[in-house]
């Protein structure tokens, strides 16, 4: 069983890491802090609590009777940032309209004394009222000239010159819109949607005014053409492929039953269970935004929520299964790419794998911010924002940087250690069996709101490939705290940018914490003799292949051909490993099962390093969940990957 790694150049890590972290400073995140730094004002946003004080004291007001808020939730005009984006007309927009017709706001969702449900959008920084939405019936309906009249005076009474509304016909709806006159931002009107409503006593009250910029027809169809085959990819791509995955997991679990351990792969799958869960309750109120302004919003979003965890607890399962049908794949071949928990050098493994990771992280994040340079200055890339990624509407925004381990736990173990451990034994190449879990895995960030919805397929793709070449050269565990670090990183920067000591502190502490976990992995492994190891008859002690380190260290084979030339396969062993596949290759059951009973899975897991970016946030997502006004910088935020 061939079990060293490769080592790496310590110099070819250093250079590549400092140019990849200076790149991404100098690319991705200087230009944040800057415009924090020059328009400040523009990221301070006034409280909840002081949002919800205005909104009933404006509903109290305005409708009468008492109101109590049900909810505060941060939103975003995602279609018209997007559009901004496009265009680059964010500044513009902010300097002209910005006081007025904000891009991102507080939703107030208020419940009156007589049941009615009512939400009012407050301005983050003023704290002015920009719009409000009854969406409970409001009292009855009136004809299209009386209330085309009274919307007409309401709006007059607003500040709109007379002369600068221009009434359309009647809309589907019912309500009164109005265009606005010299109220545009590029191709790009602003209208005022008003209905009004008659009082059982006969007043007359505005019981809804949403003003918004309506977008041209040629953007919408192209934002919707793009979402749509977005969509297609990621259920029919990523989910549907990675569930034939995970069936193919369970099959080879059990068949390589014996060269492996079902305890494989417990404790991460549990991390990243309870880490995920923790992220599910944390985005409720994301969850609540994106659905809008509808009556029940809440008990809508508790379903969503608890179909949330059930999706998440299937995942864990799957990851589980990846974990033992991967380790048993590569073990069945010869190759060990996850020591165990008391095999020899499992906490060395783990500590080189740490610094192999931070290095490769910081080379993976210049290397991102140099992509996403080319297709924007190339190819025109834009971004528009996400309500369930911005960190406002994160109940605990300190647990956010923990999707970062959840991430890298379940990716690697699902694309790499299994997915790429199935195909190479399928097509006997290492090279061809990283492509397509490589891409399945890249159309699983395809939904993130960037466009063209290619951009990320080929970002990532790029990404993957290296990350399966650290998987095949490193093992593992260095695939692992890279995937951690790079995540981490883009994750902690931007809880840091929302401010405050607390904050910056805690991103820090997300950022080098990896250091502690591999230094108290490899110090406990110290204090515990390792097990007795059962050399495997058709893979003898010393046996080197070319890409692979002799158990001496010395490593067999370079690492220049690419992937490839990472592993190496011997004719003889594989047709072994075939029949052992199926229970008939005795010694190697043998040797396999003593090796799968001397293992506890916890122990390997934790020493094992671990986007739906969000979904980690990448290339800047900013504080509020996106730039300035509310959108995401090119990139997942975070999400999460799932």
């Amino acid at each position: 069983m061939r079990q060293a790694f490769a080592r790496p150049d310590r110099r070819l890590l250093l250079w590549s890491g400092g140019v990849g972290l200076l790149l991404y400073l100098i690319f991705q995140l200087l230009p944040e802090i800057s415009d924090v730094i020059r328009d400040p004002e523009s990221y301070r946003h006034i409280a909840e609590a002081e949002a919800e004080a205005a909104a009933v004291r404006f509903a109290e007001a305005h409708f009468g009777g008492t109101y109590e808020p049900e909810g505060t939730v941060h939103q975003i005009r995602e279609r018209l940032y997007g559009y901004l984006s496009r265009e680059k007309l964010i500044k513009d927009y902010d300097d002209r309209f910005g006081p007025q017709y904000p891009v991102e706001y507080w939703q107030v969702e208020l419940k009156g004394d007589d049941g009615s449900s009512l939400f009012v959008r407050v301005h983050m920084r003023t704290g002015d009222i920009v719009g409000w939405n009854e969406v409970s019936d409001g009292g009855r309906g009136m004809e299209f000239g009386a209330a085309s009249l009274a919307a007409r005076a309401f709006a007059i009474e607003r500040g709109y010159a007379e002369s600068d509304l221009r009434l359309r016909g009647l809309p589907e709806d019912g309500g009164i819109v109005f265009d606005v006159a010299d109220h545009e931002i590029g191709e790009a009107r602003l209208a005022l949607h008003i209905r009004v409503a008659q009082a059982d006593d006969g007043a007359i009250r505005v019981v809804s005014f949403t003003p918004e910029f309506e977008l041209p027809e040629a953007h919408i169809r192209y934002v919707d053409r793009q979402d749509r085959i977005a969509l297609i990819l990621t259920y029919a791509g990523a989910f549907g492929i990675s569930f034939v995955l995970f069936v193919i997991a369970i099959v080879y679990a059990v068949l390589l039953r014996r060269r492996t351990s079902f305890r494989r792969g417990l404790l991460l799958s549990g991390i990243y269970l309870a880490f995920y869960i923790v992220q599910d309750i944390s985005m409720f109120d994301g969850i609540r935004a994106s659905i809008g302004e509808v009556e029940n919003a809440g008990l809508a979003t508790v379903f969503m929520t608890v179909f949330q965890i059930l999706f998440t607890i299937g995942i864990a399962l799957s990851v589980w299964f990846a974990f033992v049908a991967g380790d048993g794949l590569w073990r069945s071949m010869g190759a060990n790419k996850w020591r165990r928990r008391g095999e020899p050098g499992f906490g060395d493994d783990v500590w080189q794998g740490m610094k192999i990771g931070y290095g490769a992280a910081f080379a993976l994040l210049g290397l991102q911010a140099l992509i996403f340079l080319v297709m924007r200055l190339g190819f025109g890339i834009w971004s528009s924002a996400d309500v369930t990624q911005s960190l406002l509407n994160f109940r605990w925004v300190w647990a956010f940087p923990l999707l970062a381990w959840c991430a890298a736990i379940s990716e690697e173990a699902m694309y790499r250690l299994f997915g790429v451990g199935l195909f190479r034994r399928w097509f006997r190449n290492t090279a061809a069996a990283a492509v397509i879990p490589t891409v399945v895995w890249a159309l699983g960030h395809v939904a993130y709101p960037i466009y063209p919805w290619s951009t990320r397929l080929i970002e990532l793709t790029i990404i993957g490939l290296l990350f399966c070449w650290l998987f095949v050269r490193y093992g593992f565990a260095a695939a692992l705290f890279t995937h951690a670090v790079f995540d981490l990183v883009l994750m902690a920067t931007s809880l840091m940018l929302l401010g405050g000591a607390g904050n910056i502190l805690l991103g820090i502490f997300y950022i080098v914490h990896p250091v502690g976990v591999a230094w108290l992995i490899r110090w406990w492994d110290r204090r515990r003799p390792p097990k007795p190891r059962l050399v495997p008859a058709f893979a003898p002690a010393g046996a080197g292949t070319p890409g692979f380190a002799a158990p001496g260290g010395e490593t067999a084979g370079g690492s220049a051909a690419g992937i490839e030339a990472a592993d190496g396969e011997s004719a003889d062993r594989t047709a072994a490993d075939d029949a052992t596949a199926g229970g008939s290759a005795a010694g190697g059951d043998a040797a396999g099962g003593a090796s799968a009973g001397s293992s506890e899975a916890g122990g390997a897991d934790a020493t094992s390093p671990a986007p739906m970016a969000p979904a980690a946030p990448m290339d800047g997502a900013s504080a509020s969940g996106g730039s300035k006004d509310g959108g995401d910088s090119p990139g997942d935020a975070g999400s999460a990957d799932r």
